[in-house]
């Protein structure tokens, strides 16, 4: 992306965000919403709710008619409150019904819209009777149990399905003289049918490279059909200690194309074929939800199964997973490099990463981007939300000014460590030729940071936060001894889950053998030639006819069959990372808009179906000192029903997080676009404290550029026509410290 996409990427994407929260009551302020608690939009029982209706003046509100089903019901409604009109309607039809509310009764088109789904009944019994074989659409597929599930305080009555697809289908032997059981696969689902049914129906994704069932009881509860797989193999029984552990499946090309694909295309098929059986109708919106692996998954149904799922949340997806394996292979040797050099070498003789950076190292290195990007955005809040201006050439300088002049103490950085960081972080993992296998990382602050006030900046800190360094370094061990000590290396990415995932399913052919025992996996990927593994990915065998790049990576850019199917995509992408560059998303996301025929400066055509949130400070699908907890699922299901297109997700800090990170609504660049004092209880930002075109924070006075104007009826700071490219400037205040 050139300097120019970078700084319109973030400018226009926020413009666009301000533009789309206009655009959404546009209609003179226009709005529809339901009082129904604890779920708003789901009535498990009765046939009424209380809604309101709103306009800007009470005049226009009481022109207003509303209609539920195409039926006049304006009569039961009176004024509220001044602008307000609220009232109790009944009449709600089992499935969904739809509110209208039309500025006059003359009005063809309605100004919004509300669907309200009204609990649908089962049609037969709970029983195997009800779901023959007969009637399932993807062939081999055996349904196991039927369980009528009462009620509990916490769940709601269902029918619990479990079922296999193609199950006991020997593979391909997974190592030498290995117990048959190792290579036998079988597609395992499940699905839970609520007694009182949304008309919806709802799937996760998995994690790590799967082997298990997801849970399927997340959304029970608002009334969701669910159902989930294993994605073809069982990681209690599909591991071989000789071949990846876990990762042993990657030997079987077929149980690699369940895992990419095919697991989640027959299972939904199944779920559906299910839910139509019981219920005597088919789902009126389908949704799929997943982060990591599942967040691949996510954006994997969009793009091979466009007409699957009306709703996809994809979080930090493993969207190019097969290039981010090299990546790591390539961190690894770095730190391995690292670790040589300081003699910390483990009794298994593999360098020992782990200690290669202290906590108070990873806590330098994120005070230094704050240092260098903190203020890019025109405003000091501990986060960094200008990524695409905070660059290696800015950070680097930050970086060398923490070199040790001498010998190396808790206070500075050694050359070789800000070298390795540099290299990891900016490099893009090159080959011998100097060729980048994959993107960039993005700086971020999240890559240590204080999760609380208490000890966070000391050698021996229990309050850094771990996320990036679980993934990428592995836990500091102070008892360590080297050449004593068998401890195996702990880094996710290149140790233990990719450490088999590297070379048994993402290289073709699988490299073996690739033991689990005494830290094999670190050794084989720290050892292995970087520049054959980077080839193999893209690797193809008369056994394995496709590569693991082609089948997994899901990084097509063209969209516009689900586009064309009225799909909508929500990515949310934390900054730290993790195991996945976010900086490879974002660039994903601009070639994206590129390929639906939008421009350089213009995200119009990407917005229209498919929107990225970046989530500064945040670590892999969530944690972190940024605001980390936040709702995507809601804003799809109000895209996809209403047509109400997100602008902003409302992120909140946990309760433990540093006073530095402000309950704050992300734009879709992970931009403030809110400066909130406070957070109204339905995420509603408040008036932010301006004296003139001053705001305060802790104490110090923030200058807000006079060209940034508060909009006529939007409750937020919005850039004016002259905003700066690639800036934006907001007030705030921290989450302990009141506005004053």
């Amino acid at each position: 992306m050139t300097d120019r996409g970078r700084a319109s990427f973030f400018l226009l994407l926020l413009l666009a965000a301000i533009g789309t929260a206009f655009a959404d009551s546009a209609n003179q302020g226009y709005a529809i919403k339901s009082l129904n608690a604890p779920n708003p939009i789901f009535v498990p029982n009765g046939d009424g709710i209380a809604i309101a209706v709103s306009a800007r003046t009470s005049a226009a509100i009481e022109r207003a008619s509303v209609r539920l089903n195409g039926h006049d019901v304006t009569s039961v409604f009176s004024l509220s409150e001044p602008g307000t009109m609220t009232g109790t309607v009944f009449g709600l039809q089992p499935g969904i019904n739809t509110f209208e509310l039309l500025k006059t009764n003359k009005d063809k088109q309605p100004a919004a819209i509300l669907k309200i789904a009204k609990a649908k009944a089962p049609a037969v019994a709970c029983s195997a009777a009800s779901f023959p074989s007969a009637a399932l659409p993807v062939p081999n597929t055996v349904i196991t149990s039927v369980t009528a599930v009462a009620a509990t305080p916490t769940l709601a009555a269902h029918c619990l399905i479990n079922g296999t697809i193609n199950a006991g289908r020997i593979g391909q032997e997974t190592s030498p003289g290995a117990p048959v059981s190792r290579y036998t696969y079988g597609i395992i689902w499940q699905a839970r049918l609520p007694n009182e049914w949304n008309s919806k129906f709802y799937m996760p994704g998995g994690g790590g490279t799967d082997g298990s069932v997801p849970g399927t009881t997340a959304r029970l509860n608002q009334g969701y059909a669910e159902a989930a797989n294993n994605s073809g193999h069982n990681n209690a029984v599909n591991s071989d200690p000789l071949a990846g552990g876990t990762a042993s499946f990657g030997t079987d090309y077929l149980a690699r194309v369940d895992f990419a694909y095919n697991a989640i295309d027959v299972t939904t098929r199944t779920a559906k074929r299910l839910i139509d059986l019981y219920y005597d109708t088919t789902p009126a919106y389908s949704y799929f939800e997943g982060c990591s692996m599942g967040g691949r998954e996510a954006m994997m149904v969009t793009q091979r199964f466009p007409a699957h799922f009306n709703g996809v949340v994809s979080g930090d997806p493993a969207f190019r997973i097969t290039k981010v394996g090299v990546w790591a292979a390539y961190e690894g040797k770095q730190l391995a490099a690292l670790a040589r050099s300081r003699d910390l070498i483990s009794g298994f003789g593999v360098p020992f990463a782990n200690n290669t950076f202290t906590n108070q190292d990873l806590q330098l290195i994120s005070n230094a981007v704050l240092t260098a990007c903190d203020h890019l955005d025109g405003l000091v809040d501990g986060m960094v939300n200008n990524s695409q201006a905070c660059t290696t050439p800015v950070v680097a300088p930050v970086l060398n000014g923490l070199r040790c002049s001498g010998d190396k103490t808790a206070a500075c950085l050694a050359g070789d460590q800000i070298t390795a960081i540099l290299n990891i972080y900016g490099s893009g993992a090159p080959n011998s030729q100097g060729v980048p296998q994959y993107a960039p990382w993005m700086w971020d602050a999240g890559i240590a940071g204080c999760t609380s006030p208490v000890d966070c900046n000391t050698p021996t800190a229990a309050n850094i936060n771990g996320g990036w360094r679980a993934w990428n370094i592995g836990g500091f061990n102070a008892s360590f001894i080297p050449h004593v000590s068998n401890t195996p290396n702990g880094a996710l990415n290149f140790a233990s889950l990719g450490g088999g995932a590297i070379p048994l399913l993402f290289a073709t052919p699988p490299i073996l053998p690739a033991p689990t025992a005494n830290d094999g996996l670190a050794s084989l990927i720290m050892n292995y030639d970087f520049d054959t593994l980077a080839a193999s990915i893209f690797g193809t065998s008369a056994s394995f006819p496709v590569s693991d790049t082609a089948l997994l990576n899901v990084d097509a850019t063209d969209l516009s069959p689900f586009k064309a199917s009225g799909g909508k995509l929500l990515i949310w992408q934390p900054q730290s990372g993790g195991p996945f560059s976010p900086q490879d998303m974002v660039n994903w996301y601009t070639e994206m808009n590129s390929a639906v025929r939008g421009g350089e400066d213009n995200f119009k055509a990407a917005r229209s179906f498919a929107r990225l949130f970046l989530l500064p400070g945040v670590n892999h699908c969530g944690g972190g000192p940024g605001t980390s907890a936040i709702d995507p699922f809601s804003p799809v299901v109000n895209w996809v029903e209403n047509g109400i297109a997100p602008a902003s997700l409302l992120g909140t800090a946990p309760a433990a997080t540093p006073a530095r990170a402000p309950a704050r609504r992300l734009g879709l660049d992970g931009r403030l676009l809110a400066g909130p004092c406070h957070v109204r209880a339905r995420g509603a930002p408040s008036r932010p404290a301006l004296g003139g075109q001053r705001g305060r924070q802790r104490g110090r006075q923030l200058r807000v550029p006079r060209r940034y104007e508060r909009r006529r009826g939007a409750g937020r700071l919005s850039p004016g026509p002259q905003a700066p490219r690639g800036a934006c400037a907001a007030a705030s205040c921290y989450r302990s410290s009141p506005c004053r």
